[in-house]
Parts: structure tokens; sequence; C-alpha cells
């Protein structure tokens, strides 16, 4: 006999309207998301709007992908609930002693993500994505595994030992859902840096700004964190570096909120260039004064700042401090 689920649910597969059982396991969970190597702006809107399709991609070998996660809600009223996100290579049975200690993390290292839905029918997106640079498999793929816990069904991840209790498992619990992806080397940067991000008590314009000294032009760098909080978030994506004299830079600016806290990750392709001596790429985020500020003249202009020309025209009559620095040298 059918029955309806009556709680925030993953589909198996884009036929999958909640019913009990769920329909047989495909590995092809529309609502377990990959979406590139950027975040994605308003998640919530985005993935809602499109949820009769399935829009993830390939991930990108040991890229930093993001990946969202969506649930509909089934209930008669307001559901809320955490999300987690496990990964584990193929396997032709998956149980869950393979992929439970496998928990995925966001930009600031949560393995949980609070979502809701205020009413009934709603599909609610995590606005804070998952964040994987999986290594490459040879011939092969991962999958990955969502779970939802809610107060009307905590879904602990079960102890399975037999495919009769791994049947029950997979048909009885949309809970969980579970996507097979491929890796694919297109667009594969040559490195990442990640380094921690800490906004303090005070709320502020951030300029996050990216130096590159001795990049050989046509190499390419792009930087990003999936918090949500910073407007714009903080990414630059996929930018080519010009023919230059050994010197040149780009940035961001991001209104920060205060107690914000995330992981940056900067990433760097050659595309066939050859690094130069003396190769250094350099993240530093940067906070400009106007008149009024007691710092003023203590602090110094867009130019002396390596700023772009046209973000020292739009701050000339501010000037700056760097509030910090991370580099990368010699790679």
């Amino acid at each position: 006999m059918t029955t309806m689920y009556d709680d925030l649910f993953f589909r198996s597969n884009l036929s999958d309207y909640g019913q009990l059982p769920s329909p047989p396991l495909a590995y092809e969970s529309p609502d377990i998301i990959p979406s590139g190597i950027y975040p994605t702006n308003d998640p919530q809107a985005f993935f809602s709007s499109n949820y009769n399709q399935d829009v993830g991609q390939n991930l990108v070998t040991d890229g930093q992908n993001y990946i969202y996660l969506r649930t509909k809600n089934l209930s008669s009223g307001a559901e809320s609930g955490k999300v987690s996100l496990y990964y584990t290579p193929a396997s032709l049975l998956l149980y869950p002693n393979k992929w439970k200690d496998n928990a995925l993390k966001t930009s600031d290292n949560q393995t949980e993500v609070f979502l809701q839905a205020p009413r009934a029918g709603d599909i609610a997106v995590t606005d804070n994505p998952f964040v994987w640079a999986p290594n490459s498999i040879s011939g092969d793929h991962y999958c990955l595994i969502s779970r939802v816990s809610t107060p009307k069904h905590d879904n602990p991840v079960p102890v399975v030992g037999s495919y009769t209790d791994l049947t029950e498992f997979i048909l009885n619990n949309p809970g969980f859902g579970w996507r097979n992806v491929a890796l694919v080397d297109a667009n594969s940067p040559t490195f990442n840096t990640t380094v921690e991000y800490s906004q303090g008590t005070e709320a502020g314009s951030i300029i996050f700004q990216l130096e590159c000294t001795n990049v050989p032009g046509g190499a390419s760098v792009a930087f990003s964190a999936g918090t949500p909080g910073p407007s714009p978030l903080i990414v630059l994506e996929k930018t080519t570096v010009p023919q230059n004299n050994g010197s040149w830079n780009t940035s961001v600016t991001c209104n920060v909120p205060a107690n914000y806290t995330t992981n940056i990750t900067y990433s760097y392709w050659a595309n066939g260039t050859q690094p130069q001596p003396g190769f250094q790429i350099r993240l530093k985020p940067i906070a400009y004064f106007d008149q009024s500020s007691r710092f003023f003249h203590q602090l110094r202009s867009p130019q002396e700042l390596g700023a772009s020309p046209e973000l020292a025209r739009r701050m000339s009559a501010q000037r700056g401090i760097v509030l910090g620095s991370h580099a990368t040298i010699g790679r």
C-alpha cells in the first residue's frame, strides 16, 4: 500500500513525489545539487524556481565545489530541520558504515545547516553550501548522501549489516537522498589555498584584493567563500591575468556583517604557462576611511596600496590600511 511521507524529504529522482515506499533508488536525487566552483547568489530563490529540474553539475577535480541541498515540505504546516551531506567512493552496496564518518563541511566549518519551510508545500534550500575539493578517482566516481533531521523525524544514520536491512532503509527513509557524481578535469585548478577570515565585532566595507607578482599573463585566478552574510558574496570568478610587467591585481568590495567568519579559498590555473622566478599570489583584506576618520592622515592612498586604476579612481578621496595578508609563494 502506498502512503505519503509527512515531513521534509529528498527525492530519489524527478518522479518521486514523496510516496512510501520510495521509488527504487537510482542514485540520482535532484535535491543534492553540485553547482560548480562558485557559490550561488540567493540559492533559495534560484533552486526553488527550478525544482522540477535536475540542475546539478559534474564535480571539478581538486576544485572547491559548492553543493546545495533542497527539501520539500510534505507536512500540513511549518517544518524545519538540519541537513548534512556525506561522501563515499562508489560501491555496489552503500552500507552506511562506508560513509557515516565522511561528513562534508561548509566554508565556515559547519557539518549541519539549518533550513525551514514555513508552509506546506514549500521548498527549503540551504543558504550555506557544503564545500568539497574531491581527489581524482581513476575511472570511477563518488556518491553523495544527504540527510535531514527534523523534530518529527530525527533520521539517525542507522547501523545496517544486511542487504535486507539496506533495502528497508532505502525504501522507507525519504529523509535521506543519494546521488552519484562524476568528476571532470576541465577547469580543475593547478592549486587552491584556503585561509580563515574573521570580520570581528564591527561590520564594514572590505576590499578583498588579490595581488599577482611574477604570475605569467594567460594564467587565471579566482577566490570565493560560500558562507552567506556579505553583500555581495565574497567571490571573484575565474579571471585571466593580462600580459604585464610582473605585477597585477584585482579586487572585489563586500559589505561584511559583524562577527562573520568563513574560509576563503583562492585558486590558480596555470593554463599552460610556466611560473616565473619570484612567483607570488597574495590575498589582502583592505579597509578604507574618509577624512572624518582620526586615522585618515596615518593611512595610505589607493595607489600606495596597489589598487587597480578603476579602484583608485573610486576611492580617490579615501585612505586605506591592509588588515591582513596571506600568500602562496613560488609554486
